[in-house]
């Protein structure tokens, strides 16, 4: 092993390489590898009941074998798939808990191989999810070497876990939004899924009937797509249910401010609903002020005034404010704009994100755990 430049494997959330959910979690996972590849040895993993391998640019796309796809307690692993998996010194874990990251982690220390866990949101049934209903430290996932979150706010959960720690946030995907500024044409966007905690329909409550609003993103619930429906009558709002990534890049290129107004979990409960807030990246990346609301990982990403305004959840008011002064002053949206570009090619690109991460691997690698945490 080369400590300065590790053997690297990275499993995203959805690892099965049939009928995937392709959502931010697997986004992120696929970006990261391609950025560390760049830098040391890694392969990104999918499993399936046959194999396969294939190059994108530096980063090995590797399909593991298993014996079935059916749902099972165990991970069904083939003997050939553990033998390769153990020829990696760092395995990067971008879901739990999962089975098969519970197994990893148990087959990761005997093996002498560091294991780092990034909590992307979900997760599944698993043993540890059972020992813990008899004491909460009862997780076999606390046997991992690291932890790298997405956020600060995402760490949160993880305080009294005794791992180092370190903090990634995310970049953006350049081919998305291309090299410069789209021209703004007078519109305010959403991009997300559409459910009730995205905050859509209190954006579409609060946006005024004169301010022309695009929602893009798929609806899960007819009810609730009814309801947002409803909400919209009389107003200049248009929804797009079937962007792909380069209506997606048009509806960027051509907003005055992207919203990401995420709703806080009702009840003071855990909230993981926005461990890192994608859109309000790629709209900044865009050259677009962003409107978020003060919940979540979403306020460590924009600056209040500067890349955009920062609003309190459910303030239709507020919101509806802040939406018609950007569309109607493009001036504003544009030097708001190219302030959030610059912050984000400062702070949120997949270079400094691969940096940080490789930086992480080689601290724990090195035994020099105290000094990784922060």
């Amino acid at each position: 092993m080369n400590p300065l430049q590790p053997r690297v494997l990275v499993i995203p959330a959805s690892n099965f390489a049939r009928n995937r959910t392709i959502g931010g979690g697997e986004r992120y996972a696929l970006e990261l590898a391609r950025a560390l590849a760049q830098r040391t040895p890694t392969t990104h993993a999918l499993f399936d009941t046959t194999t396969s391998t294939a190059q994108d640019g530096a980063l090995t796309l590797q399909t593991y074998s298993v014996r079935h796809l059916g749902d099972s307690w165990v991970f069904p692993g083939t003997a050939e798939t553990w033998k390769a998996i153990a020829q990696f010194d760092v395995l990067h874990l971008m879901c739990f808990p999962t089975r098969l990251s519970e197994t990893l982690v148990v087959r990761g220390r005997l093996r002498g191989q560091k294991i780092v866990l990034t909590d992307v949101g979900g997760g599944g049934r698993t043993l540890s999810g059972y020992l813990q209903k008899f004491h909460r430290r009862w997780d076999l996932h606390r046997l991992a070497h690291g932890l790298a979150h997405l956020s600060v706010h995402a760490g949160q959960f993880y305080r009294d876990w005794p791992q180092p720690s370190t903090t990634l946030f995310g970049g953006v995907n350049p081919k998305l939004l291309g090299n410069e500024a789209g021209e703004p044409r007078g519109y305010a966007l959403f991009v997300g899924r559409l459910l009730p905690h995205k905050g859509i329909l209190e954006a579409i409550q609060a946006v005024p009937p004169s301010v022309p609003f695009r929602v893009v993103g798929r609806p899960y619930s007819p009810e609730y797509f009814a309801q947002l429906q409803a909400a919209a009558a009389g107003k200049q709002v248009t929804f797009i249910t079937d962007a792909d990534d380069a209506e997606l890049a048009r509806q960027y290129a051509g907003a005055n401010v992207v919203l990401q107004v995420s709703l806080p979990t009702p009840g003071g409960q855990p909230d993981k609903s926005e461990l890192l807030g994608l859109v309000a990246l790629e709209g900044m990346a865009g050259g677009k002020p962003v409107i978020v609301t003060r919940t979540t990982s979403l306020p460590e990403l924009v600056e209040d005034g500067v890349t955009g305004y920062i609003v309190p959840p459910r303030d239709l008011a507020a919101l509806g404010t802040r939406m018609e002064q950007l569309v109607r002053d493009p001036e504003l949206s544009r030097r708001l704009g190219q302030q959030a570009r610059a912050h984000v090619q400062r702070r949120f690109t997949w270079d400094r994100v691969a940096d940080v991460t490789l930086d992480f691997y080689r601290r724990l690698l090195s035994g020099q755990a105290h000094a990784a945490r922060s």
